[in-house]
């Protein structure tokens, strides 16, 4: 066998012996147009009900489902007011998801403290009780060792050694749910959905308020409604009328309340409940790509008539 072949062969044994992992399954697509222009009945449900609510859909009615050519000046006003309210919400809900970041950021940050302040609490117990009920034990054993001594002493160490255990057991269990801090009092994404005191930056803008309150199509509640039961659901929430309800929305909204303090579930509550909203805000933004798309639905052949035709 010629001393190429046995290189080749070599080489293909090597590759045949490297893990699965090791290899690409990437794949390839032919290119594609950077900026798909729609039509306006290829939108969503979804998209054509945000339109309504951000009052442009009158315009793009006019602008391409109008049999009549329209005027280049009445055009070019209707495109330009149609792109700033798109451009204009986009930066609302673009404003929401920052907001929600930074705070997700800032009660992580809080959660990680208490929770480290947590396992150094838990340690030191660990620590103490190992050597309190360790020494009480060798103690009461010593003393059980001697004939002439009475049994009550080494009984008595032992029952001591017990009461000790139990009862730092019993704190250790107390501490794994985690320390707790006074309430800081900082107004949250969530303060304004339930009717909590807000700031300017965690108030919404309009066209992100119409978003979230409004119902998706085929769905009997809103899109907030939709989180509350979620949250409830899944124990970030009390429910309604418990006896703890109100405290709880007080806590995740960042009332200030000296009286109130927050636990590492509270905090871990909050910043689910925020990074779902997050979430709802960033599905906004889909929709005003979508609506961003129809400015350019000039360019689909015979669908409205183009600048070149009005004049613009």
């Amino acid at each position: 066998m010629s001393r190429p072949l046995l290189i080749c062969l070599a080489l293909w044994l090597f590759a045949s012996a490297l893990p699965v992992s090791a290899q690409s399954r990437l794949v390839e697509r032919p290119k594609k147009e950077l900026f798909v222009a729609m039509r306006l009945s290829d939108l969503s449900d979804e998209t054509r009900l945000l339109a309504e609510q951000l009052e442009i859909m009158s315009a793009l009615t006019e602008l391409y489902e109008n049999n009549m050519p329209l005027a280049p000046q009445r055009k070019k006003f209707l495109r330009t007011k149609v792109l700033e309210t798109i451009l204009e919400c986009y930066f609302d809900a673009a404003s929401v998801q920052a907001e929600a970041d930074r705070e997700q950021g800032v009660l992580e940050a809080q959660q990680d403290r208490m929770t480290a302040r947590r396992d150094r609490s838990v340690e030191y117990n660990n620590a103490t009780n190992f050597i309190a009920s360790g020494t009480l034990n060798t103690i009461g054993s010593v003393l059980g060792f001697s004939n002439d001594a009475p049994a009550l002493p080494g009984n008595l160490n032992q029952m001591l050694s017990g009461v000790v255990s139990a009862s730092m057991s019993t704190y250790s269990l107390k501490q794994q749910g985690g320390g707790r801090s006074r309430a800081q009092g900082h107004p949250t994404v969530l303060a304004e959905l339930f009717g909590r005191p807000t700031d300017k930056d965690t108030s919404y803008p309009e066209s992100v308020w119409r978003f979230f309150h409004a119902k998706p199509q085929g769905q009997p509640q809103s899109r907030v409604q939709t989180l509350e039961k979620q949250w409830i659901e899944r124990g970030h929430l009390e429910p309604r009328g418990s006896k703890r309800e109100i405290q709880k929305l007080d806590i995740v909204c960042g009332v200030a309340n000296n009286r109130k303090v927050i636990s590492i579930d509270d905090l871990q509550d909050a910043i689910s409940m925020i990074a779902d909203v997050s979430t709802v805000a960033e599905l906004m933004t889909f929709h005003l790509r979508d609506l961003l798309r129809m400015i350019d639905s000039d360019v689909i052949p015979g669908y409205a008539q183009t600048d070149n035709e009005t004049g613009d």
